[in-house]
């Protein structure tokens, strides 16, 4: 079983003059993404650091050790990850440039993007959820907004960067970053859609039949890579692209969504035939249920879901694991201050819920045989 490290030992000593970027050079550069570079990459487009300096500097840096906490849900390998790159012939002399992170509590917005570039070569590549719960709201905000501030964000990046910089660009994103990159391209405008070469969208959450129904997303179709894993849940949540690799993994279940233990042969993925059934009934189960409810009751369900879980106190997945009896405790207090009618509201949704999961039994039944 082979992964990003083992590419890395087979790739790392070929330079991209003499192998072209593929999907696998995406997905690096899309899990890289997830690093604490903050401080450490330019912010602007006019100048940029390389692979190389910017490990040494993150190693120099007097907050090294909080910086390699990427979070409960990211793997720990991340920073290694980034080691291993910096030394390697193919990546250490790749550029950093336009790092831009937005937290912002009003909003409930969690963003990151940063430009990599080699030779004519420049891919933008979008974080993806991170281990703040604001982050996860925010992935839930998408059950009932038109457009969530990330998505907004996003596309205001792709304008400043295609202004500031010449030629064309490849888009990647793994996880919530699949489905910026995919709604960038999408919602760009004609004329910077000629300008992208290729969109990689890795697990990312999906969005509306009338997205993909849309003359924007057909004038992009050819263009964008979806890549899943045998067992995706993320990227199974809403409506997801017709075309779409699937990948093997060496996790298991919903741990699949880690893009470092998706399985790679030579310069591609080693490909499964289906999804696994698992995957298949939350999918239809879950999608069921959403489409099934008024954008009303998912606003409802959702902004009282993370009512409660706010009320616990922890900022990221990684506080309140470590703070389960104290955060369970202020989390039941607050579901039990919730009025009469919400609190039927949430219960009636999540019999709804149920339901669909209980009638999309016989469909994973039939499929199984």
């Amino acid at each position: 079983m082979s992964n990003l490290f083992d590419y890395i030992e087979w790739r790392g000593d070929i330079p991209f003059e003499q192998v072209p970027l593929n999907q696998i050079d995406a997905l690096m550069f899309a899990h890289i993404t997830y690093s604490l570079f903050d401080g450490l990459v330019p912010e602007s487009f006019s100048e940029s650091i390389t692979f190389e300096q910017l490990a040494k500097n993150f190693k120099a840096a007097p907050d090294f050790e909080k910086r390699t906490n990427v979070g409960f849900l990211i793997n720990k390998q991340t920073t290694e990850l980034l080691f291993r790159c910096a030394e390697s012939e193919r990546y250490k002399k790749v550029k950093l440039c336009g790092m831009k992170v937005v937290f912002d509590e009003k909003k409930r917005e969690q963003f990151a993007a940063i430009l990599y570039s080699f030779g004519d070569v420049k891919i933008l590549a979008f974080r993806g959820t991170d281990d703040t719960l604001m982050g996860w709201e925010e992935d839930f905000n998408l059950a009932y907004l038109d457009e969530i501030p990330a998505q907004v964000d996003a596309l205001a990046y792709f304008k400043e960067a295609a202004a500031a910089l010449k030629g064309n660009f490849v888009i990647v994103g793994h996880s919530k970053g699949g489905n910026l990159a995919v709604n960038t391209a999408v919602r760009c405008g004609e004329e910077l859609q000629k300008r992208i070469d290729l969109v990689y969208n890795f697990d990312g959450p999906g969005f509306s039949k009338e997205f993909f129904a849309s003359a924007e997303y057909k004038a992009m179709e050819k263009k964008i890579s979806s890549v899943y894993p045998e067992f995706s849940v993320v990227g199974m949540l809403f409506n997801h692209p017709k075309k779409y690799q699937i990948v093997e993994s060496s996790e298991n279940a919903v741990m699949q969504h880690d893009a470092m233990s998706w399985q790679i042969l030579g310069s591609a993925f080693v490909q499964k035939k289906r999804f696994n059934s698992g995957s298949i009934f939350f999918a239809k189960g879950f999608n069921k249920w959403v489409d099934g409810l008024s954008k009303e009751d998912r606003k409802t369900f959702v902004n009282a879901l993370f009512n409660v879980i706010n009320a616990s106190g922890a900022k990221t997945i990684d506080e309140m694991q470590n703070n389960v009896l104290p955060c369970s405790a202020k989390m039941l207090a607050a579901y039990a201050s919730l009025d009469r009618p919400t609190k039927k509201e949430v219960r009636h949704i999540l019999g709804l819920f149920k339901e669909s999961m209980e009638s999309a039994l016989p469909v994973i039944k039939l499929i199984s045989r």
